[in-house]
C-alpha cells in the first residue's frame, strides 16, 4: 500500500503537466476543455487500473488471474489482497508515463496542424529530436519497455513546450478596406465576396458580419437576409451584450427605413431584453420600443411632408382659421388623435406624441383649451430644448389669438416668451406682434376718446 501512495505524486506530475499544456492549446474552448480533459484522463489512468484490479483479484469470470504469486496466495487463503495493492504501484507509473506520452503526441500532431510557421515548427523538432531522442533511446536500453512512455516523454516534452506558441499566435485581423473601396464604386456583389472571404479566415469577426448585413439590407435590398445574418451573429457564443444591443438596433433601422416595418423592428428590439434582461441595454430597448410608430400607417404618416409651424413668425396671428369640414377629414384627424392618445397611455412622457395630439385637437377638432393644456405639459416637463419651449409658446399665443379671441391671454404668452427665451426667432416675432398690438390699442383708445 505504501508503493502506491509513492508512485501517486508521479502520477500527479504526470497529470498536471498534460493539463497545462492541454489547458494551453485548448483555451478558446473555454468551459468544456476542463470537462474533455477529465474524461481523457479518466479513460487513461482509471478505467485501465480498475480493469487491472478486477482482473487480478479474480472478480472476471472465465478470466484467470494474470499474477501467479496472487492467484497461489488466494488459492491457498492468504494475503492475496496486499499483493494486489502492491502490484499496482508499478502499473500506475507505467500507465500513467505511457498516457502522458500519447496524450502529448496527440497535442503535438494538432500544434502542427495548427502551427502557420511551418518551418520554424520543423526547427524546433529537429532540434530536440537530435538532442533527446539519443537520451531517450538509452534510457530505454538500460532500463527496458517499462519505461518507454517515460523515454517519450523526455522526448515530447521539450517539443510540445517550445513548439505550442507557434499555434496559439494571433491571426492578423480582417482588414475590409477592399470591400469598401468596392462598396464606393458601386461594385456591391465584389465587396460581398471580399467580406464573405475575410469572414472565411476570421468567422467571429463582429464588423464583418455588421458590414455583409449592411450590404444585404442597404444595397441589395435584402431584410430577409440581413435579418438572418443578424440573429446568426447575435447567436455566436463569443459576442458581447453590447454587440447584441447594437447589431439588433441597427437591424431595427433596417426595418423602419427600409421595409417600412414597426413590427419587425419592435420584433428586433424585443429579442434585445430577451438576450439581456435587467440590464441597461434592454431597459434602452424598451423605452426605444415605447417610441415606435403603432403600425405601417402610423409610420408612414409620420414621413408625409409637415407643414413649418411658426405661427408667431406671421402677421396674420389675429386672423381666424378655418378647416375643411369635410367627414373624411374629421374622421382621419380623430383616428389620428386616437394613435396619439394610445402612444401617450403607454409612456406619457412622449414628446413628438403629445405635440401632435395638441395640434390635432386645436386645427383639427376645435378643441383649443384641450390643446393648450397639452402643450402646458410639455411645457412643464423638465430638461426641453429652448426652440421647442418657444415654439409652444408660440403655438398657445396663436391659438388664444384665433380661437379663443382672447388677445389679453394671449399677450401674457408673447411677454413670457420674450423674457424666458429673447435669443430665439419667435421671440423676435412676439416683440413685433406685441408693438402692433401695443399700437392697435393706441388707436383704438384715440377713436373711442373723439
Amino acid at each position: 500500500m505504501l508503493a502506491v501512495l509513492l508512485s501517486l505524486p508521479v502520477v500527479g506530475m504526470f497529470a498536471w503537466l498534460v493539463r497545462e499544456y492541454w489547458l494551453r492549446l485548448f483555451e478558446d474552448e473555454a468551459p468544456d476543455v476542463e470537462r474533455r480533459f477529465l474524461a481523457w484522463t479518466a479513460k487513461g489512468l482509471a478505467v485501465p487500473m480498475v480493469f487491472w484490479i478486477i482482473i487480478n483479484g479474480g472478480l472476471m469470470p472465465g478470466m484467470p488471474i494474470l499474477l501467479p504469486e496472487i492467484a497461489r496466495a488466494k488459492s491457498r487463503g492468504g494475503d492475496w489482497v496486499r499483493l494486489l495493492a502492491r502490484s499496482c504501484a508499478p502499473v500506475l507509473l507505467i500507465t500513467s508515463s505511457y498516457w502522458a506520452a500519447v496524450t502529448l503526441g496527440w497535442l503535438q500532431v494538432l500544434v502542427a496542424d495548427r502551427a502557420p510557421e511551418r518551418g520554424e515548427l520543423r526547427s524546433h523538432v529537429i532540434f530536440w529530436s537530435v538532442l533527446l531522442l539519443p537520451v531517450g533511446g538509452l534510457v530505454f536500453y538500460l532500463l527496458g519497455p517499462g519505461v518507454l512512455g517515460l523515454a517519450l516523454l523526455l522526448w515530447l516534452l521539450p517539443i510540445v513546450h517550445f513548439t505550442l506558441p507557434l499555434a496559439q499566435k494571433k491571426r492578423a485581423p480582417p482588414s475590409y478596406s477592399r470591400a469598401l473601396a468596392r462598396i464606393k464604386f458601386g461594385k456591391y456583389k465584389d465587396a460581398e465576396l471580399e467580406v464573405i472571404r475575410q469572414l472565411e479566415q476570421c468567422g467571429e469577426d463582429f464588423d464583418g458580419w455588421l458590414m455583409l448585413a449592411e450590404l444585404y439590407a442597404n444595397q441589395f435590398n435584402d431584410l430577409p437576409g440581413a435579418d438572418r445574418t443578424i440573429r446568426d451573429l447575435c447567436s455566436q457564443p463569443n459576442i458581447t451584450g453590447i454587440q447584441i444591443s447594437l447589431a439588433l438596433h441597427r437591424l431595427a433601422d433596417w426595418h423602419l427605413q427600409r421595409g417600412a416595418d414597426p413590427a419587425s423592428a419592435r420584433a428586433a428590439l424585443e429579442e434585445i431584453c430577451q438576450r439581456l434582461p435587467d440590464t441597461h441595454l434592454a431597459r434602452m430597448a424598451r423605452q426605444r420600443i415605447r417610441q415606435l410608430p403603432a403600425s405601417r400607417e402610423e409610420l408612414l404618416e409620420q414621413r408625409k411632408p409637415k407643414t413649418l409651424r411658426l405661427p408667431a413668425l406671421r402677421d396674420d396671428l389675429t386672423e381666424a382659421w378655418t378647416e375643411p369640414t369635410a367627414e373624411p377629414n374629421l374622421l382621419e384627424a380623430t383616428t389620428r388623435a386616437d394613435q396619439c392618445v394610445e402612444r401617450l397611455r403607454q409612456n406619457p412622457n412622449d414628446v413628438p406624441a403629445r405635440e401632435r395630439f395638441a395640434i390635432l385637437l386645436a386645427e383639427r377638432l376645435g378643441k383649443a383649451d384641450l390643446a393648450i393644456e397639452q402643450l402646458d405639459l410639455l411645457l412643464a416637463m423638465p430638461d426641453q430644448p429652448e426652440q421647442k419651449c418657444a415654439e409652444w409658446l408660440a403655438l398657445t399665443a396663436a391659438w388664444r389669438m384665433r380661437y379663443r379671441q382672447d388677445p389679453g391671454a394671449a399677450r401674457l404668452r408673447l411677454q413670457r416668451l420674450v423674457q424666458r427665451y429673447p435669443q430665439t426667432p419667435q421671440a423676435f416675432a412676439a416683440q413685433r406682434q406685441l408693438s402692433l398690438m401695443e399700437v392697435e390699442e393706441r388707436f383704438r383708445k384715440a377713436r373711442l376718446a373723439g
